[in-house]
């Protein structure tokens, strides 16, 4: 059954965005909250398995106080997200216990992990705590075993309980010395044998209750007991010594135990043992002062999760356990395997020789992994990629290793899929400038730093602007300008992509009011969707854009790749209808760059062809790109689309153009991109 999901969140678009993905995943939506007092009548009124909860919301109390109110009242597991992880936030939240804390803006995958994490952790709370209250009601429903002893150590007291414990008839007890009942020996050595009636004995127990030993019954069989004993007069030395049988509480720590360091599903070590054991080697060697490497490998399957979204979670879990069996037997029984989690492994190597043991088996994995496996009626090829880093006295914490194991695991995945990549510095040094270009990404958007300039689009026929293509620019503090083409695709693989296109299309909606306002208008705005941005309901997105700042739907243009639309032509086909329907204009980018038939750009709404400017580079030089050009022209005219050559640069390059019949210039020959006050006086001195 699927789980239910209650959203809380202030922010309309986020919050329908965020539906929209979990029930793509499956997920039933409880409902949806934006103030902390509503996610709580929600919360107790609906009973979600999960709620996502918002840091910050609308009115006086945040999601951190309503996560709180809502654990006092209710078992729900609680995920927070937010755009901000400082210090103070991050303490307020760990207070209130939650499953997950997601960085906004996140990924499917990154999401989907955490709810799945999130729910089965709670899960197996809930099924330990459930065993835990059952265990503790049949232990205090059962009476404990009472021996009394007099001066002499003879029982002349002995319970039902007693008697069953110690494996004596009833009342076979009365009389005798209790040493001649039964033995005690030490619970952790079991071999010291103990005296029950030495005065040394009785101050030991006078002093600790509740001491666990081995008691030895009358049938010889051994059995873990808790005991206890109290002095009920000091003078005559009567005794009462209570004993309960712990066997099945000794399980029930075990079962935690095992919890707790090993994973469920394929019974390896899980990633709190495994760092522990790698912090021991690590540690070993630095007290020792042991020579020799150990490495860690860094496992993860190539393409998973489509077996999960192809043949459901169950087929999913059987591969992952034979995965682990399958990588468990490629090892030495010395080494330790572990699951991380989801399609992750680890492998501890210690010692290994020399780097070669290692890739030697990284290659005795991959090739494991890789035999075809038979569920069913299904056939699954699967590959895994592997990070190695080796260990020769340069790492002094076990999280060193694992970052740098996990850099390499990425960079495999990446550049050799299925196959290993050992870990060096550069991988280390590119890791740092992802994440620090990451975290400046996402400081400038919350300031506002980012700018945008606007790049001047001349109709060939008249020489006038027709209209201008929006350019994101990163002005950085200390680094200055920096270009598009580096954090760009930081952007599209973090997910920064999605509030960097939002803030880019209001940006530019509300310059174009500001135009308007001023009585310049006449012309259009292109603004480039990403294809993330396509994966949300970019059309409701567009349409809220343009009637917060009350532009006209003629005054917008949405630009959009030509490899992004191939990639999916029904579902851009249907995403582009919408945006046609709203008024806005929609423009092919780099065209003639991807694969698009004359049927598919039959299809798509289009009204404008962008000419690749590779194309356009070596126009008036180079025969092919001539060529190409005047096909594209031609093409576009044939589908009555108007067409534009974009990076012109020098007056050879227009006349070819004006010859072929291109619609629309765009360039450094007439201008460079510029920023909003530059293209105010632009747009000032054509009137």
């Amino acid at each position: 059954m699927s789980s239910r999901i209650l959203i809380v969140e202030d922010e309309v678009l986020v919050a329908r965005d965020i539906r929209a993905r979990l029930e793509r995943m499956g997920y039933i939506i409880a409902g949806t909250a934006a103030r902390g007092e509503e996610a709580i009548d929600l919360a107790l009124s609906e009973t979600p398995n999960l709620i996502l909860m918002d840091i910050n919301l609308r009115g006086e109390m945040d999601g951190i106080e309503a996560a709180t109110k809502i654990n006092e009242a209710a078992s729900i597991p609680v995920i927070f997200c937010t755009a901000y992880s400082n210090d103070e936030v991050l303490q307020r939240a760990k207070v209130t216990s939650p499953f997950g804390y997601v960085l906004k803006p996140f990924d499917n995958r990154e999401l989907s992990i955490n709810i799945e994490i999130a729910l089965y952790k709670h899960k197996v709370e809930r099924d330990l705590a459930d065993t835990k209250q059952n265990l503790d009601a049949t232990l205090n429903n059962v009476s404990d075993g009472v021996i009394a002893t007099d001066a002499c150590g003879k029982i002349f007291l002995i319970n039902p309980m007693a008697e069953k414990i110690i494996g004596c008839e009833a009342g076979a007890g009365f009389g005798i010395g209790i040493n001649d009942l039964f033995k005690l020996n030490a619970f952790e050595s079991g071999q010291a044998v103990i005296d029950l009636t030495s005065p040394e004995t009785f101050t030991y127990w006078k002093q600790f209750s509740g001491i666990r030993q081995l008691l030895t019954r009358t049938d010889g069989r051994t059995v873990p007991i808790e005991l206890s004993a109290n002095f009920l007069n000091t003078d005559s030395n009567l005794t009462v010594i209570t004993l309960r049988d712990i066997s099945q509480q000794l399980g029930y720590e075990a079962t935690i135990q095992k919890n707790a360091f090993f994973d469920g599903l394929t019974e390896l070590p899980n990633r709190a043992l495994f760092v522990d054991r790698l912090n021991r080697s690590i540690n070993r060697r630095e007290r020792d002062g042991q020579q020799g490497e150990f490495s860690v490998l860094f496992i993860g399957l190539d393409g998973f999760a489509v077996i999960n979204e192809g043949f459901g979670h169950e087929v999913g879990d059987k591969v992952i356990a034979e995965i682990g069996k399958r990588i468990r037997e490629s090892i030495r029984d010395d080494d330790t395997v572990s699951r991380f989690g989801g399609d992750i492994f680890a492998v501890l190597l210690d010692p290994v020789d020399a780097v070669a043991e290692s890739i030697e088996a990284c290659q005795r994995i991959t090739t494991a992994v890789q035999e075809p496996f038979v569920l069913e009626d299904n056939t699954l090829n699967i590959t895994a990629s592997v990070g190695v880093v080796v260990n020769s006295g340069d790492y002094h914490t076990a999280d060193e290793m694992l970052r740098d194991a996990d850099t390499a695991l990425n960079r495999a995945k990446t550049d050799a899929q299925g196959s290993y990549i050992v870990f060096d510095n550069a991988m280390y040094e590119d890791a740092v400038r992802f994440i620090d270009r990451k975290n400046g990404m996402q400081k400038a958007l919350v300031e506002g730093v980012f700018d945008v300039h606007y790049q001047p689009i001349i109709d060939q026929e008249t020489g006038q602007l027709s209209s201008m293509e929006a350019l994101l620019r990163w002005p950085h503090p200390k680094e200055g300008m920096i270009p598009p083409e580096e954090f760009i695709p930081i952007a599209e693989a973090t997910g920064l992509i999605l509030p960097l296109g939002e803030y880019v299309l209001r940006k530019v909606c509300n310059q174009i009011r500001s135009w308007e306002d001023m009585g310049l208008e006449g012309f259009r705005v292109a603004v480039n969707i990403s294809a993330r941005q396509f994966e949300t309901d970019v059309s409701a997105l567009v349409q809220d854009a343009m009637a917060t700042s009350g532009i006209k739907p003629s005054a917008l243009t949405i630009e959009i790749t030509e490899g992004l639309a191939m990639k999916n032509v029904e579902h851009y086909t249907t995403m582009l209808e919408d945006l046609r329907r709203l008024g806005v204009n929609i423009s092919m980018d780099d065209f003639g760059t991807g694969y698009s038939s004359l049927s598919y750009l039959k299809r798509f709404p289009l009204t404008t062809l962008k000419i690749d400017r590779s194309f356009i580079k070596d126009l008036h030089l180079d025969e092919d790109d001539k060529e190409i050009t005047k096909a594209i022209i031609a093409m576009g005219q044939s589908l009555n689309l108007a067409t534009l050559a974009e990076g012109v640069e020098n007056e050879a390059q227009v006349k070819v153009l004006r010859d072929y019949g291109c619609d629309y210039i765009q360039g450094y020959y007439y201008s460079k991109p510029i920023p909003a006050a530059e293209m105010t006086e632009y747009l000032r001195n054509l009137e």
